[in-house]
């Protein structure tokens, strides 16, 4: 709690950096952001998510009992989206197509890494890897957190792309705004190669639903 703030405490390491985005993350929505054993695998061997900060999580070491626990514990906090499940994996096709078009429109790429960090952005609006989404992340999450970003963490420099979802500015699939981002999060949950905790031995169980 010293560098991360949960459940409105903590953080005090944001007093140290000019910007609060430069600071470790909220985790509050933890428990709903990440795949348990993703963060099972962070937690016993930390990787770098931005390598363009100064901060670091450290190792601290512990057995398989208070990980397990802590775990738990970020999935108690409340008004989290669901329980973990897993879902059918899904590969670049003719049906990711809309996707890639939209997150080409969007200008994703202009802050989020894809491999090389964007040398023409400041730290302040980098965001971390995605290819590593598969891996890491709760495919339901990337939904909610595409709807609505600033609701979920606060001071957030994502766009809020959808204002009046389910209403969409953008005419492509209908300028359903639903579907749109669904869309969106289907073509991410194609990339491949990002960093990972996990042992290369461990199998990835991740991608699109609905």
């Amino acid at each position: 709690m010293a560098c991360h703030t949960i459940e409105g405490n903590g953080g005090d390491y944001q007093k140290l950096v000019a910007d609060p985005t430069l600071a470790p993350p909220l985790l509050t929505p933890e428990g709903s952001k990440v795949q348990p054993d993703w963060l099972y695998a962070f937690l016993r061997g930390p990787i770098t998510i931005r390598p363009w900060l100064n901060v670091r999580m450290p190792t601290f070491g512990l057995g398989d009992a208070p990980l397990n626990d802590v775990i738990h514990y970020f999935e108690a906090i409340p008004n989290q989206i669901a329980p973990f499940r897993t879902h059918e994996v899904i590969r670049a096709s003719s049906e990711t197509a809309p996707g890639k078009e939209l997150f080409e429109l969007l200008r994703c790429q202009q802050c989020h890494v894809l491999g090389a960090v964007p040398k023409d952005q400041p730290a302040a609006n980098l965001a971390p890897d995605l290819r590593m989404a598969v891996d890491r992340l709760q495919p339901d999450w990337i939904v909610e957190w595409m709807k609505a970003p600033l609701k979920i963490q606060p001071g957030t420099r994502m766009p809020q792309f959808w204002p009046n979802y389910p209403k969409s500015d953008f005419p492509q699939l209908g300028a359903d705004g639903d579907r749109q981002i669904r869309a969106i999060r289907d073509y991410l949950l194609t990339f491949r190669g990002g960093p990972s905790p996990r042992r290369p031995s461990e199998t990835v169980i991740a991608a699109a639903s609905n």
